[in-house]
């Protein structure tokens, strides 16, 4: 019983199966009467004409029995010939065999001997000259009968009536025969139907259950199960919809699962960044309370630490917001028109006292004359300035870092190299992200970064229409570029 309840494919099969029989039925019905009225009214038009022929023939006056006879065994009818006066003369066919010229029926009548067949009335209508059809009981032969009575004239004067009378059982078997004939076509017709609607139901409801499987793994998280459209239907729609959400919600639970990871490794970033300097700070301020640092000199060496921990923690706080502050948007960059050569000289100049105290040569080679740009030169000074401190942390004493500024049609680009120990290919692509490190030997040095330089640089650049790439070979240094789109000249 539960199946009959929670299968789809039954309840469309049932109610197809309950539509075709209901329709089957109505029409059948309504083709049974409605042939059962032709077909009586057919009758009728048939007796109709076989009563004035033997009306026709009557009134000829020749072998008039013979020709009755003959008529009613070729038309299996019963045939009466009454006079004026109601008597019969001839009574043929359906097993009557009757005659005036037999002294046992002379002077029969037809109202008394036959019963309902005709009454009274009507035998008089018909002998003043009125035709009629009539259903009657013919007592004799115990059988319902349809007939015509007409009347017949010799000479012009009427002088009598014919009434040919048909088997009410024989037109009733006629019209059974038809009507098993529609019983018999409907029967075949509801078990074709059957079959089919059985055929379709499963059809329409195989994208259903497709649908139901593929909602249920989505419910499970699995998102690999697809409905096959085969259709441009609702149903065919609503199941691209349904692959099109399974798709959507994959992405944005895999966009989700990517934004919890960033956010755990930004907490871990901000802690393990936060802990260094903390720690140092701790053990200055220790140092200090405990008299471990007694001389001037060391209480002057510790003051000093704990000044450039809180400093170094002051920046990290400071670069984490400016790019909270650009990544959410919240910060409008003012782009204008100008020419990058001079802004990258300042921005490098501003950087030589650091390489310059680190023992590493900096240096900047501009090729052509005018670099125009529609960008923020604040912004983009600060993107050259956290790529060379970026470069100076891995580049060891007695090392080179290079900027190059050069046209590369439609683009102004800007590289900075070094002589560090480079990058491996496979983490490339992750430097661009917060607090990422590479390993533990391209750990920070004094020189003392937040984790957040090359992160600012990225969305700094992207922001202003341009883009980054890197370029490395371990043991041979690396290579940072952006670029950004030349304004026409």
């Amino acid at each position: 019983m539960n199946f009959f309840k929670k299968s789809i494919v039954v309840k469309l099969w049932l109610a197809m199966v309950m539509l075709v029989l209901i329709i089957t039925w109505v029409t059948g019905m309504v083709q049974s009467n409605f042939i059962k009225k032709i077909y009586y009214r057919q009758q009728m038009d048939h007796i109709y004409r076989q009563g004035y022929d033997i009306a026709g023939t009557v009134s000829s006056g020749k072998d008039i029995r013979e020709k009755i006879s003959l008529l009613s065994d070729m038309t299996n009818t019963n045939i009466m010939l009454v006079d004026s006066k109601g008597f019969i003369e001839e009574c043929q066919g359906m097993g009557m065999d009757m005659s005036s010229a037999d002294p046992a029926t002379r002077g029969t009548s037809i109202i008394g001997h036959h019963g309902d067949l005709i009454g009274p009335e009507d035998l008089n209508k018909v002998l003043s000259g009125e035709s009629l059809v009539f259903r009657g009981m013919n007592q004799i032969i115990s059988t319902e009968v349809l007939s015509v009575a007409v009347p017949v004239k010799t000479g012009g004067i009427i002088s009598g009536a014919v009434i040919v009378s048909h088997s009410m059982a024989a037109i009733e078997g006629q019209v059974l025969d038809f009507q098993r004939v529609i019983v018999n076509v409907g029967l075949g017709g509801i078990t074709l139907a059957t079959f089919l609607s059985l055929l379709f139901s499963r059809s329409l409801s195989r994208p259903l259950i497709q649908m139901k499987s593929v909602a249920l793994g989505l419910s499970g998280g699995d998102f690999s199960k697809k409905i096959e459209v085969r259709s441009g239907d609702e149903i065919g729609d609503l199941a691209a919809s349904l692959n099109k959400l399974s798709d959507e919600l994959q992405e944005k639970i895999a966009a989700l699962e990517r934004l919890d990871k960033t956010r755990k490794d930004f907490v871990a970033g901000v802690s393990h960044e936060l802990r260094t300097p903390l720690t140092i700070i701790q053990g200055y301020a220790e140092a200090l309370q405990d008299n471990v640092a007694g001389s001037e000199e060391e209480r002057r060496d510790c003051l000093a630490g704990i000044v450039n921990e809180s400093g170094r923690i002051k920046r990290l706080i400071s670069d984490l917001l400016d790019l909270r502050r650009i990544e959410s948007g919240q910060e409008h960059i003012e782009l204008r028109d100008f020419d990058v050569i001079p802004v990258m000289a300042d921005a490098v100049d501003k950087m030589r006292v650091l390489a310059e105290a680190k023992g590493v040569e900096l240096s900047l080679d501009v090729t052509g004359s005018l670099l125009l740009v529609r960008a923020n030169p604040d912004r983009l000074e600060q993107v050259v300035a956290n790529l060379v401190e970026n470069a100076l942390r891995h580049t060891p004493c007695g090392g080179r870092i290079g900027v190059y500024v050069y046209r590369e049609d439609p683009f102004a680009c800007v590289k900075v190299t070094d002589s560090g120990p480079g990058l491996p290919p496979d983490q490339q692509d992750l430097i661009w992200e917060k607090f990422y490190k590479v390993d533990k030997s391209r750990a920070r040095n004094d020189v003392g970064g937040t984790g957040l330089g090359l992160a600012t640089v990225k969305r700094l650049v992207e922001n202003m229409g341009g883009s980054v790439g890197v370029e490395s070979v371990p043991g041979q240094g690396a290579v940072f570029n952006f670029c950004l789109r030349l304004k026409p000249e």
